[in-house]
């Protein structure tokens, strides 16, 4: 099971998941996505050309749900883009390892 079923069948909320299941839905994003070319507009925006694998709501569909199929309220991104809008970090905003920084250290001499 790949991370988007995992997170659409344990993490998403019912209605959401039967929204994003539905024909309507994936008629609208359909639209959005030739709309904008295929495109990531956040990396097109930055003169990238990314391919788009997600369409995403601008105002959230929960909050706004009579926007739910406004192509006006909808964008294509790459998902590295798309997390970022929903993680909130801005793409300026350096990225913080999760590697265990291990410090070498000499053998005290008395110990020999």
């Amino acid at each position: 099971m790949n991370r988007h079923q995992h997170y659409d069948r344990y993490k998403r909320n019912p209605e959401s998941r039967t929204f994003y299941n539905s024909a309507a839905w994936q008629k609208c994003r359909q639209l959005a996505l030739i709309r904008d070319n295929n495109l990531c507009q956040d990396c097109l925006s930055k003169k990238k050309l990314t391919p788009a694998e997600m369409v995403h709501h601008i105002k959230e569909l929960t909050e706004h749900p009579e926007l739910a199929l406004s192509l006006d309220n909808l964008e294509s991104l790459c998902n590295p883009c798309h997390n970022k809008r929903h993680s909130g970090r801005e793409a300026s905003e350096p990225k913080r390892s999760k590697k265990i920084k291990v410090v070498k250290a000499s053998r005290n001499s008395e110990e020999a």
